[in-house]
């Protein structure tokens, strides 16, 4: 046995990551003689895998040229800032970093379209290969896929997508080196650790009395959950039977209707580093101070189930936020999560663990309009809102509901602006911001708001 290079794709080649083999008959007589065969070899023709390198070289790019955009539009601000708009020279160098900003925008956005398009149609051949009946037709529509994927690439390739050259920023020498070269992919999929807790955290949790094993593991099974083809067709399949009977995208704003109607842009998936988590509370003394209180609390009086809504994630998928809570914080929560593998897997995660955790958290199938419930709690609680993938109709129904219902000194962690309360100025503050780094973003930027205001006796009434 022996590590090998994993190849480069040429021309019109796809590189495919396999995650599974099935051992054949075959590959049995290959290995007693039987069959003749030139080695060295690797063995396992009946695979099931991921398409990796094209994929990996589109999300590069797009990287890259987000990079440059953001730099050619600063050194425009500085431009038009700091310089005299009378400068014949500052005019053209302007009206360049103009023209250079808006291709850039544009090249960004058909990067975006082409991944977008490849990662459907690999959702559409995931979905297909769980459908035990597919048989000869089902086969047919995989070629299908084959050739549509092929065309995908192709058409990324005339558009330029797949070149290395990207426009430099005029006089920036920093960007001179930023070329992407045919490296550029496997570095991208050969990155850091997103789970790595450096030392100094680790010295943190331990002094907090935080069970770093059981986390450890809890993550680790995650991920694998994350990456396993199953998983991931599973969930593409349910995606889709959602979307598909679900006409009208989106939620009217202070509207809860019976059947929630999401467009399947609202189903994309993406992960939080535990790092991450922990960065997000350490920097906002509130929120390090309600989930402190929190967990004392439910020392005291935990099993009465409005304490556990003291923490909820709106929209919690596999239960990776409540369970970095319930290992680290010692406070256990609720998830609601309206894709019903997420809820499930959670909860098999979740009975499986039942031992490690002291107070385990609840994960609840449904639409977080119709059954999210910030009433009713002896504290204000912290709900943390996964709203980076939420379409516009989502965000204000969800801004609608925790304005209406969160007592004052309520906390909610957001992904960037997400649902908006940043321009509810009356009723919501914006206290804390912190920039780290989560599975489809290196800098994202997480912002916590709390309620306005004084709680009244009305409001501790609520839930007595």
């Amino acid at each position: 046995m022996r590590e090998v290079p994993t190849p480069e794709p040429g021309s019109g080649d796809v590189l495919v990551r396999m995650t599974a083999a099935g051992m054949c008959g075959t590959d049995l007589h290959l290995h007693e003689g039987q069959f003749l065969a030139n080695f060295p070899l690797t063995p396992g023709h009946e695979t099931v895998g991921e398409v990796a390198a094209v994929i990996e070289r589109l999300q590069s790019l797009a990287v890259v040229v987000k990079d440059r955009a953001s730099a050619c539009g600063a050194q425009l601000a500085s431009h038009q800032t700091s310089s005299s708009p009378d400068s014949d020279a500052n005019s053209a160098a302007v009206k360049k970093l103009r023209m250079i900003s808006r291709a850039l925008n544009g090249r960004l956005k058909d990067t975006m379209d082409a991944l977008t398009e490849l990662k459907r149609i690999a959702d559409d051949a995931l979905v297909l290969t769980r459908e035990d009946d597919a048989g000869e037709g089902g086969d047919r529509a995989l070629e299908s896929l084959r050739a549509r994927f092929a065309e995908a690439v192709e058409n990324a390739e005339d558009a330029g997508l797949l070149t290395d050259r990207i426009p430099d920023v005029p006089g920036d020498d920093a960007t001179a080196s930023m070329d992407v070269d045919r490296t550029s992919a496997k570095a991208a999929s050969t990155s850091t650790d997103p789970d790595a807790i450096d030392p100094t955290l680790e010295r943190k949790l331990v002094a907090a009395g935080a069970d770093l094993k059981s986390l450890a593991d809890v993550v680790r099974r995650l991920r694998e959950h994350e990456r396993d083809v199953d998983a991931r067709a599973t969930l593409a399949s349910e995606v889709r039977r959602l979307a598909a009977n679900s006409p009208t995208p989106g939620i009217e704003p202070g509207t809860a209707p019976c059947e929630p109607t999401y467009s399947e842009d609202n189903f994309a998936y993406g992960s939080t580093p535990f790092a991450t988590f922990w960065k997000v509370i350490e920097e906002c003394p509130l929120l390090a101070a309600a989930m402190a209180r929190m967990a004392s609390c439910q020392q005291k009086e935990y099993g009465i189930f409005m304490h556990q809504r003291g923490f909820q994630v709106w929209g919690s998928s596999s239960g990776w936020l409540l369970f970095y809570a319930a290992f680290a914080c010692k406070v256990a929560g609720v998830g609601y999560e309206l894709l019903g593998c997420h809820v499930d897997f959670a909860n098999e995660l979740l009975y499986s663990m039942l031992n490690k955790l002291g107070k385990p958290p609840v994960f609840i199938k449904g639409d977080v309009l119709e059954i999210g419930d910030v009433e009713c709690m002896p504290e204000p609680p912290v709900v943390w809102l996964t709203s980076q993938c939420w379409d516009q109709s989502l965000r204000s129904g969800v801004n609608d509901k925790l304005t209406k219902e969160c007592v004052a000194g309520s906390l909610v962690v957001d992904y960037g602006e997400g649902v908006g309360l940043g321009g509810c100025a009356d009723t919501w503050e914006k206290v804390s911001s912190t920039t780290a780094a989560v599975s489809w973003n290196p800098t994202q930027t997480f912002h916590v708001y709390r309620r306005k205001g004084l709680r009244t006796e009305a409001d501790l009434s609520r839930w007595k």
